[in-house]
């Protein structure tokens, strides 16, 4: 078995390597909550093999162990305030400083004569809190649904089960027993330890970068003037949603929504009055259109069009939220330079009880329904009846 020194040695090389490349990763992005929360995680991790090999290695710097058990309390329960925040809740970061402090002068109090256990139930406990709720965290939370979050969740509840185990084991038979001092001792802790430290620092890594560049693709995937998914992402995400409706039997339409006089508003004003006519039947359709039901996008950037494809809808449905969206449309008119423009739009509307769960039929069919709807006076939906 390796000497206490030369792992604790290794401990402070490894995790100030991750700790390193995270904090890297990091200044390259920007910093937000989570990323500071679990800097500070791999911070104290490295923090607390420092001062437990400094306080093993002169029994003058005893109360160097008071500081290593604080910052181990920190590392496990800054992990669970990272994933808490993660999921857009509050960081409880005071209950982390207390739960340290509690650990750190309950060693200070026990003194140099209780020895390097002197107080340690607290470590053993605040450590054990932090683990299991991190993991418990990690897999309730949005990131079980990365395949790393949940490796993050199940080792942190690893260590908080194993630090229970030892708590259980120090209150029970003591630091001083056979079982605590050898199974449960320094050296094998270390090396669990080194182990579940060096896969959590590796997994946060890629977590984090992972859920960078997925933020990145999002807004990527949306036009920042009208909210509406790009070509790419629209034609994507539609199709996954025609895949999904099918396979659970779920009616479907589509319906395409025709802005008129766009092109005579870029003539008599600018390109960002037709925009803006645009944004506001987009900002309709999104206020009548359930959320977790339809998808809005456009297929053609230059075009004076937009599609939303309607889950769980019949083509009768359809046909009745497409006329709401035609009334609410011209009943909202556009403030222009001291003047109200009525805008007025064309829809046609196509379901899966006609052409099925082909979604290029469906749109192919819902457009030639709106452009006939526009060449027949405009201001009207067309359907199948």
């Amino acid at each position: 078995m390796l000497d206490p020194t030369t792992l604790y040695s290794v401990s402070i090389l490894v995790v100030s390597i991750i700790a390193t490349i995270f904090v890297v990763e990091v200044a390259s992005r920007g910093r937000s909550p989570v990323d500071l929360l679990w800097t500070l995680a791999l911070s104290s991790a490295v923090c607390t093999a420092l001062f437990y090999l400094a306080a093993y290695s002169s029994e003058a710097l005893w109360w160097f162990v008071a500081l290593g058990n604080a910052f181990s309390v920190v590392t496990t329960m800054a992990m669970w305030n990272g994933l808490r925040a993660d999921d857009g809740r509050r960081s409880l970061l005071w209950v982390t400083l207390v739960a340290a402090a509690v650990a750190a002068l309950t060693t200070l109090l026990a003194g140099p004569d209780a020895g390097e256990w002197g107080g340690g139930w607290a470590v053993l406990l605040g450590t054990a809190a932090g683990g299991v709720l991190g993991g418990v965290a990690a897999l309730r939370g949005r990131q079980r649904r990365h395949r790393l979050g949940v490796v993050l969740g199940v080792v942190l509840l690893l260590v908080g089960a194993y630090y229970l185990v030892r708590l259980v084991v120090y209150l029970t038979a003591g630091p001083e027993s056979r079982s605590f001092a050898g199974a449960l001792g320094t050296s094998p802790t270390l090396l669990v330890l080194l182990l579940l430290i060096t896969t959590a620092g590796y997994s946060m890594v890629v977590i984090r970068t992972d859920d960078v560049h997925a933020a990145r693709a999002s807004v990527s995937a949306f036009d920042a003037r009208t909210g509406l998914r790009s070509p790419t992402s629209f034609l994507a995400r539609a199709q996954d949603a025609v895949r999904e409706a099918h396979r659970a039997g779920d009616p479907l339409a589509v319906v395409v929504v025709v802005v008129e006089g766009r092109d005579d508003l870029t003539i008599a004003f600018d390109r960002d009055v037709a925009e803006a006519a645009l944004a506001a039947a987009v900002d309709s359709a999104r206020l009548l259109a359930p959320p977790s039901a339809s998808l809005a996008g456009r297929v053609d950037e230059s075009a004076d069009s937009f599609e939303v494809l309607l889950r769980g809808f019949t083509g009768d449905e359809a046909h009745a939220w497409a006329e709401n969206l035609r009334r609410h449309v011209i009943g909202k008119p556009l403030p222009l330079e001291g003047v109200r423009l009525r805008l007025r739009v064309s829809l046609g509307v196509a379901s899966d009880a006609e052409a099925g769960y082909d979604l290029e039929a469906l749109r192919g069919l819902a457009g030639q329904r709106a452009q006939r709807a526009l060449a027949e006076g405009g201001n009207r939906v067309l359907g199948w009846f």
